[in-house]
């Protein structure tokens, strides 16, 4: 990145390397060394060069490899239809929107559905988890507290990676993986941006519930 601005082919090259990571030379791939979820807390918006399509086939490869790809659904809330940045936009992706500090209510910030970018319709976030006012560590050595779905997003990784820890026959299973979470999320409805229910265009299937996953 320079100065946290990437481009398409630095993207793909982040995503070729967690299918299968090289040694510090880009040689020698080994993709018995993937991760088992990765968390993205990006957007490649048309200022880096982006069309909507420019990361889809990377990040249906990234599944198509048993890699869970969380990733944040974008900041440029309230207005709906702002999800329009891949990867967020992708089927083959789930999408995190952001949770107010210690409520079920979404924050403002939080980018809604649909996505009428690649002219899907398709409803987005997939779910949301908390990301306002969240503690993290800052370098050197210190922390500090942000907001974003940059943050909530993690928190979803963190999820799937509890849930196979204690579930090790959904590892590598994205799509099962992914159903689980949708079940037995907390259900939270929203009658804004063009859709009603559940899943719904503001918290998709609503707010992430690791434990009733774990427990299901």
């Amino acid at each position: 990145m320079d100065n946290g601005v990437g481009t398409p082919k630095l993207y793909i090259a982040c995503l070729q390397f967690f299918v299968a990571p090289t040694d510090l030379k880009g040689l020698n791939p080994k993709p018995e060394l993937a991760p088992h979820v990765i968390g993205n807390s990006y957007g490649c918006p048309t200022s880096e060069g982006c069309t909507w399509d420019a990361l889809l086939v990377a990040a249906q490869n990234v599944r198509k490899a048993g890699i869970f790809m969380s990733v944040s659904a974008g900041n440029s809330g309230s207005r709906c239809s702002s999800i329009n940045d891949p990867p967020a936009i992708y089927e083959s992706v789930f999408s995190v929107g952001a949770l107010g500090l210690r409520t079920d209510t979404i924050a403002t910030y939080s980018s809604r559905g649909p996505v009428t970018v690649d002219g899907s319709n398709r409803i987005k976030p997939n779910i949301a988890a908390p990301g306002s006012s969240v503690r993290s560590s800052v370098p050197p050595s210190s922390y500090s507290t942000f907001s974003g779905t940059s943050m909530a997003s993690p928190a979803v990784a963190g999820a799937v990676a509890l849930l196979w820890e204690a579930k090790s026959n959904l590892i590598r299973d994205v799509e099962k993986t992914e159903r689980l979470f949708e079940k037995t999320a907390t259900p939270l409805s929203s009658t804004t941006c063009g859709s009603t229910g559940f899943p719904n265009n503001v918290y998709g299937y609503g707010g992430v519930n690791v434990l009733a996953a774990v427990n299901s």
